[in-house]
């Protein structure tokens, strides 16, 4: 029975992506798992436990020490990734509502998930954390700035909401886990064991429940966000591009930490933004966005697959 239980639980390491994809005909399929919505914030509270444990303290003060490094990833992630978005969908000549909503969404900040994703694909976990939080310090400032000078449009965020709702989501799991280090540090074997499933599984109820909340929707429309998933589809592709280029002089780690930061962004508090201060279609167009979310974790396999085997070929050569 042990041995079957560990063919499941390895089986479904090794296949993240394929577990993370069946999230969505479940959530399609089983609506009901929309309740579990109020548990998101904990669910992303164990994800970053499970990673902090994993994780020593010094690799963050290390990043932190890169100040300059930082700016420059939030500058180009939160400013430059919205411009060329926003030039590129105007060219093209999207209407305002395409335009705007997709700016919105290259102007997310890290999502905290993404410490998982970055966890997942090995990553520089360290760094991802970092740069989810210093995102959110930058972003309030960056989104109002953004739409005023494109879209002559005046946002106002809640900073003080944001620092506080960061504070929680990152420190008392930081705070949870070195206090676990310090005087559970036998009992966490099973945890460091099995890491990686437990990062999996909050990961995977996340997606569920985000799916199972827009069920209803996808099922009533589905020739519309069909429509609007060939829109934001390419947006993500260019997220995860985006994030390996702009540091290119970087280790194969950290540019996968810097990727993963912009291509599973924070998409709730966009939602957020569009409801209060656009056209309720800009606010469908977001909703939609976080459909691909669950899938993307694929292409970013695939892409580091290549070009761990472009590495490999050339260390041969």
């Amino acid at each position: 029975m042990k041995s079957q239980g560990n063919k499941v639980v390895n089986f479904i390491e090794n296949n993240v992506s394929l577990f993370l994809i069946i999230s969505i005909p479940l959530g399609l399929l089983f609506p009901y798992f929309a309740f579990l919505k109020n548990y998101i914030t904990y669910l992303l509270m164990l994800v970053l436990f499970v990673t902090f444990l994993k994780m020593d303290i010094m690799e963050i003060v290390h990043h932190i020490k890169r100040p300059m490094l930082l700016l420059y990833i939030e500058g180009m992630s939160l400013i430059a990734a919205p411009i060329i978005v926003y030039f590129i969908l105007t060219l093209l000549k999207f209407d305002y509502i395409i335009v705007a909503a997709l700016v919105l969404l290259a102007a997310a900040p890290a999502g905290v998930a993404s410490s998982a994703m970055t966890d997942l694909t090995s990553g520089d976990t360290s760094l991802n954390v970092v740069i989810i939080f210093v995102s959110h310090l930058i972003a309030p400032f960056a989104i109002p700035f953004l739409f005023f000078v494109l879209f002559r449009k005046y946002i106002r965020l809640d900073y003080l909401n944001v620092l506080i709702t960061m504070a929680k989501l990152i420190l008392i799991p930081l705070i949870a886990a070195l206090l676990s280090k310090q005087f559970f540090k036998e009992k966490l074997n099973f945890i460091k064991e099995r890491s990686s499933l437990l990062t999996i599984i909050p990961v995977f109820l996340i997606s569920l429940i985000v799916i199972s909340i827009n069920a209803p929707f996808i099922k009533s429309n589905p020739l519309q966000v069909v429509k609007y998933l060939l829109i934001v589809y390419p947006e993500y592709f260019f997220f995860m591009f985006f994030g390996f280029i702009i540091v290119f002089w970087l280790n194969l780690k950290e540019k996968i930490a810097v990727s993963n930061s912009k291509t599973f962004t924070n998409v709730s508090i966009v939602m957020v933004l569009a409801f209060e201060f656009f056209d309720p279609k800009v606010a469908l167009v977001i909703a939609i966005a976080q459909l691909p979310w669950s899938t993307m974790l694929l292409p970013v396999n695939m892409m580091l697959k290549f070009i761990r085997n472009k590495t490999s070929e050339n260390q041969y050569s």
